[in-house]
């Protein structure tokens, strides 16, 4: 048995360099797989492209600091700019393929990538959003078109001998190695920045001791800007893991017959699920073999009892079924499971975390047990967002907590239960939608007087969110035209499933704040349309 020791190394030791060392460590091992082909890739073949990749992109000009942005499917290319970038110090942003033009244009502008690794079908999208800031961004197709990855390479090939290759050195507190989109205080979009040093001490965290005389088969199914994404892919490479794949992932809904097919033939060990589904498969108990599965980790939303209840018959009796809480802004998870862990519970604190709960209204620390209050945490984190100081020091406290805006509470040994979100988030299948963003886009039409996006509660999904609309005097406009409003500028997952509810007004608060509360109680009730 081989077990991995990590430690955090020099002060100029970065996150590239702990990745580049590992691939390299297990040439001969399966690197990913993609289920949809059958196509399986090495961990030598993904070093030899990356590196090439990465030659590449010094010889076109970039620097460490220069954001590169990726987005697309999970198929065996979208790792190699994302391995390349590490080994440059080039922040990476993973984009949303099923964003439209105004998402696109939202995130390049807070980003302004240099270069864009995307498919051939968002390149006109991509392009326009870019013309529109006037960034001079380079756009490289990962499938077909002028503009494919392989003409780039071969363009801009380099001659330094690939056994020569060194990974960047640069300034670590100025460079971070990922830009996660997430959203602030306000919902708008946000991009959380990663600093080298929080990734290499929340990835020694989870890895520390690991065994890797046994080759661990990963089914990851998020897409690739999601937090789960970015650590999966790296900390799995810690002892020679094998990432299963799937480059059929159609606008955020998993096709349960594809996830069941990938089950049944490549026979993970582990694997990140949200709630929806979870369900899904529950539902088709009959047609698929939970055994192989050694831990299923919970991510995305909360898990109703009853449902977890179920879905533990399936899986082998030996099976760890772990729900976890935590934020992109966390780097992943800051409470998981310990032996004394109570049922249903988010766990404790994990080591390198200092947690509190405040009372929202007062800011005052509870103490007492099941008293519930706002999670302050503090560790290996996000250094703030990217190019935005307003909003990152509205999320610190003075001494250096991260105000998260869930409520929690925990129970006499210490084990936390989560109950509720105080900020407007709505998660649909995982996906996080800002009511914000549709409201803007709402507010468009001439006959809203007032709108405010509430989540509505559905069963399997998590949330659907809900346009509660006051029609402006005069005015008159129909619950359908305020959907296809919506539909048109906005991506799927965002559409107002939960309906349309006119009102004569909207409810507020004595300092002029909507009572988003009140509100989502009176659209929960009602007939909506």
């Amino acid at each position: 048995m081989s077990v991995i020791e990590q430690s955090v190394s020099p002060l100029n030791y970065n996150y590239g360099k702990l990745v580049f060392e590992r691939v390299g460590r297990y040439k001969d091992r399966i690197f990913q797989i993609d289920a949809v082909t059958g196509e399986e890739e090495s961990y030598g073949s993904v070093l030899n492209r990356s590196i090439r990749l990465a030659q590449a992109l010094r010889a076109f000009g970039l620097s460490p600091g220069d954001v590169v942005a990726i987005s697309g499917p999970n198929h065996l290319d979208i790792h190699i700019p994302f391995h390349a970038s590490l080994y440059n110090g080039f922040p990476i942003v993973g984009v949303d393929p099923y964003f439209k033009y105004d998402e696109v244009r939202t995130l390049f502008n807070l980003t302004k990538p240099k270069i864009v690794f995307c498919q051939n079908e968002s390149y006109d999208t991509f392009a326009k959003a870019a013309a529109s800031l006037n960034l001079d961004v380079k756009l490289v197709t990962f499938d077909e078109g002028d503009h494919h990855m392989s003409k780039f390479l071969q363009m801009y090939e380099s001659s330094e001998p690939k056994e020569d290759f060194k990974v960047a050195e640069y300034d670590i507190e100025k460079i971070c190695p990922y830009l996660i989109c997430t959203s602030g205080t306000s919902g708008k979009l946000k991009i959380a920045a990663l600093k080298n040093k929080s990734m290499l001490l929340k990835d020694e965290l989870v890895t520390k001791n690991q065994d890797d005389s046994i080759i661990i088969r990963l089914l990851l199914l998020s897409p690739n800007h999601w937090i789960s994404f970015y650590f999966a892919s790296t900390t799995s490479a810690a002892t020679g893991g094998t990432l299963i794949l799937t480059s059929k992932f159609d606008n955020y809904i998993y096709n349960v017959d594809h996830v069941i097919d990938i089950i049944n033939k490549y026979r993970p060990h582990s694997a990140l699920f949200n709630p929806a589904l979870i369900a899904s498969l529950k539902a088709r108990k009959e047609d698929v073999d939970m055994t192989s599965f050694q831990m299923i980790t919970i991510t995305g939303a909360k898990l109703f009892e009853d449902v977890r209840q179920e879905f533990k018959k399936l899986l082998a009796k030996d099976c760890l079924l772990v729900e976890l809480y935590g934020q992109t802004e966390m780097i992943g998870h800051v409470l998981g499971p310990s032996p004394l862990s109570s049922q249903g519970s988010c766990g404790v604190p994990m080591d390198m975390f200092d947690v509190k709960l405040v009372d929202p209204d007062t800011g005052v620390e509870i103490t007492e047990a099941n008293v519930t209050g706002e999670i302050y945490v503090k560790g290996p984190g996000f250094s703030g967002y990217y190019n935005d100081p307003e909003e990152t020091a509205n999320c610190f406290t003075e001494d250096g907590f991260y105000k998260t805006g869930d409520l929690l509470y925990r129970d006499k040994d210490n084990n936390y239960f989560y109950v509720d979100r105080i900020k407007t988030l709505i998660k649909y299948r995982g996906i996080h939608i800002y009511p914000i963003e549709i409201e803007e886009v709402i507010r468009e039409h001439p006959a809203v007087a007032e709108v405010c996006v509430v989540g509505i509660d559905a069963p399997v999904v998590g949330e659907v969110p809900a346009a509660c609309v006051v029609r402006r005097k005069g005015y008159d406009v129909t619950a359908q035209e305020i959907k296809d409003l919506v539909a048109s500028k906005l991506s799927e997952n965002k559409e107002l499933r939960g309906g349309v509810l006119f009102l004569d007004s909207l409810p507020y608060t004595s300092s002029g704040k909507v009572r988003r509360i009140k509100l989502r109680e009176i659209a929960m009730r009602a007939n909506r349309e």
